[in-house]
């Protein structure tokens, strides 16, 4: 009897990731984070308060106020900002919470263990429905083994882990099983003509645009899987022929399906179409291509270096199909390119790039086709890329517990960060240190990442941060003379900066009201924001540590470097004969 490997695989992947619900107690965590809260409102909103308009938060604004995303708009209305497609999914489960709260006495507000609990249930019901619907897609092509080795490498090997689990109510594992289920019927459909068949697409559809809008372009990719099943575009229209009336049928209603989302806006607004994204936008002019695929801040080829097993797919795939090789890789092109040209083309707060594994199961026969191509070779050739497929699904997992402590950073990941803190299992100043803020807020005015380099110190005009090695900024005191200290948190008027290039390297640097940095031999040689003109004492020399790099050192007019020191309350003084880690700043330029 033909042993099921891929039905073993399954077993595998569901025994993991219930052993790490529990191992790392998610069952009784908050789930509801990130953008969960804005995705997730219409269930509570609608389902207890049957209040779309939100107006029951204002009854207890604080209790709602990390529960509840929204936009105040015309006439002071409130307008939930992402699209209610998860909700509509998670809808069954979200009621079950509500019985299962008032059964065991917890809070009926949706947000509840219970609720939570039961919705990560239905998270996990998805994905492996969907899971057992791409295998029998893979086995249409592949054979048990390598079907099952795929099974593992897209769930374990991949960010898709960590949306199943710890922030398994936002949109993505979802949005990957209802995918696994809409290329499922769409092939059976195409082999059959059977009318369920497009109708079940067409329902899945509609309602992954309502999840995710963007991702209506991807009809593209079956309408051209269409065209090559059958030979050509006229075969595929004699095909379409006689299936007309379903096809219609089928698309009014994905169409009423995505149209609540419309409906919602109408109610909400008093417009059918409405810009949600008002204050966020596409910058079609700068695809950040390169960087969303291999940079170190969130590239998808870094973290989730396994896919590249689904490029070697792709040479497979133009050889023997050239459906599938033209429909993959047009639509992830068009897809890439959208994707990248979001303003925050590395979606903020998250583990990897997360909008890519909406597409994973699209990647699936690709990917699978690449570890066929790898393993079937030859016995070592299977024995050598077994082993980097095993290194990189235990990286995968290793960099999951990483991110999950802190210790790959959600947004500002840098290379210099990224290789220091390769094997690092604890917290470190000289690596948090590494981190690279981005300038979202130049990329959203359609201006270039600042270059940092030394020219660029003496040319720039625009407010400076300075970030000393305690990981604090340089601020303003004006409790205490105002003296210079590394204690802040965050990028607040009393940290902006000005620099003045004087010629060679010196400097003056002068505060957002105008008082200049001076070097005060009295009090201990601290440095103070405090004169309104320049002299000796407020000229400073800039030295560039790496060209490469944005760190630099400042030497006050007696000869000495500027330090934080050692201890609490890290006042700026001028009293180090060389540059160490204390002596040591990094400048960063926010803003339009």
């Amino acid at each position: 009897m033909k042993k099921q490997y891929s039905k073993y695989s399954l077993f595998f992947i569901f025994t993991f990731i219930i052993t790490i619900f529990f191992s790392f107690n998610i069952w009784k965590k908050n789930r509801i984070i990130v953008d969960a809260p804005s995705y997730y409102t219409y269930l509570p909103a609608l389902l207890i308060h049957h209040d779309l308009q939100l107006n029951y938060i204002d009854a207890n604004p604080a209790y709602y106020r990390d529960k509840v995303w929204y936009y105040t708009i015309e006439n002071n209305r409130k307008l939930i900002k992402h699209p209610m497609g998860i909700s509509v999914a998670l809808s069954p489960f979200f009621v079950l919470g509500h019985l299962v709260a008032k059964m065991t006495g917890n809070a009926q507000d949706g947000y509840s263990m219970p609720y939570q609990n039961c919705m990560s249930i239905g998270v996990l019901f998805y994905l492996f429905i969907g899971l057992y619907y791409l295998r029998k897609i893979l086995l249409s092509y592949f054979s048990e083994k390598i079907t099952a080795l795929t099974l593992i490498v897209i769930v374990l090997g991949t960010n898709l882990l960590w949306y199943a689990t710890f922030e398994g109510l936002m949109p993505h594992a979802i949005t990957f099983s209802v995918w696994c289920l809409a290329l499922y019927t769409f092939f059976q459909w195409l082999k059959t003509g059977e009318r369920k068949f497009i109708l079940f697409f067409s329902t899945l559809f509609g309602l992954i645009v309502l999840i995710r809008p963007l991702s209506i372009v991807t009809i593209l990719y079956f309408i051209i899987i269409g065209i090559y099943s059958k030979g050509s575009i006229k075969s595929f229209l004699h095909f379409l022929k006689p299936n007309l009336k379903n096809v219609i049928v089928g698309s009014i209603i994905a169409f009423c399906i995505a149209f609540l989302q419309l409906v919602y806006w109408k109610y909400a607004t008093g417009h059918w179409l409405y810009d949600v994204y008002r204050d966020e936008h596409f910058v079609f002019d700068s695809p950040q291509v390169l960087p969303f695929l291999f940079s170190f801040r969130k590239g998808v080829f870094i973290y989730t270096p396994i896919l590249i097993f689904a490029l070697f797919g792709m040479k497979t795939f133009y050889k023997t199909n050239k459906g599938i090789f033209w429909s993959t890789l047009i639509l992830m092109c068009l897809t890439v390119y959208l994707l990248s040209s979001w303003w925050a083309w590395s979606y903020g707060i998250c583990w990897g790039m997360r909008p890519m594994i909406d597409y994973y199961a699209l990647l699936s026969l690709p990917l699978a086709a690449g570890l066929q191509q790898v393993f079937e070779k030859s016995k070592i050739r299977a024995l050598i890329f077994g082993s980097i497929v095993f290194l990189l699904i235990s990286l995968n997992l290793f960099q999951t517990w990483q991110y999950k402590n802190g210790l790959i950073h959600y947004d500002d990941m840098s290379k210099e960060a990224y290789f220091k803190g390769f094997f690092q299992t604890k917290y470190s100043i000289e690596w948090s240190d590494l981190l690279k803020p981005y300038d979202w807020e130049r990329r959203i005015h359609h201006l270039p990442p600042i270059d940092y380099s030394f020219e660029f110190l003496k040319e720039t005009k625009e407010e400076v941060y300075l970030r000393a090695m305690n990981k604090m900024y340089v601020f303003v005191n004006s409790k205490a003379q105002n003296a210079m200290a590394a204690l802040s948190q965050g990028n607040e008027a009393n940290e902006e900066f000005f620099f003045k290039h004087l010629g060679d390297n010196k400097f003056v640097i002068h505060s957002k009201e105008g008082l200049f940095w001076s070097l005060k031999p009295a009090y201990e040689n601290a440095i103070t924001a405090s004169e309104i003109s320049t002299g000796l004492t407020e000229i400073f020399t800039f030295e560039y540590l790496d060209k490469n790099d944005n760190k630099i050192a400042i030497k006050a007019s007696n000869g000495k470097y500027i330090s934080i020191g050692t201890k609490w309350p890290y006042i700026l003084k001028a009293d180090a004969d060389k540059i160490g880690k204390n002596e040591t700043f990094r400048y960063f330029v926010w803003g339009k």
